[in-house]
């Protein structure tokens, strides 16, 4: 080789690091949004309002998602989904034919006001 050719490096988020990264990669998106406040229950709780849509999902889907309080209870208007609450982690376990975009409530029934229930993050997975 008698000539250096400066290497190039290129960054693309949307794209998967190479064969092997791409081959375990999961088709879809699912997204959830947090809105705040659905209902008060005077100075003891309410519920938090979220919704979860996703797109080229096939199969069924646990999601969990997880806020700055202690969930004491998880519901949706779907009733073929399966939701529960441990600790600061609501999950609802659905097929991706479920409504869509999907109402999540959030209950908070232990004395902390509502107000102040913000969504951490969420994961979900596919079977």
């Amino acid at each position: 080789m008698s000539k250096y050719i400066k290497p190039v490096v290129s960054v693309d988020a949307g794209m998967a690091e190479g064969v092997y990264a791409a081959s375990g990669a999961s088709k879809g998106t699912l997204n959830v949004t947090y809105y705040g406040v659905w209902d008060r229950w005077g100075t003891n709780g309410g519920k938090g309002l979220a919704m979860a849509n996703w797109s080229d999902i096939d199969g069924t889907i646990t999601l969990n998602v997880t806020f700055n309080d202690t969930v004491d209870q998880a519901e949706t208007e779907d009733s073929s989904v399966q939701a529960s609450a441990s600790g600061n982690t609501a999950t609802f376990v659905f097929a991706s034919t479920a409504t869509n975009p999907l109402t999540l409530g959030i209950h908070l029934n232990h004395g902390t006001s509502i107000d102040n229930l913000k969504m951490t993050g969420f994961t979900y997975s596919v079977k």
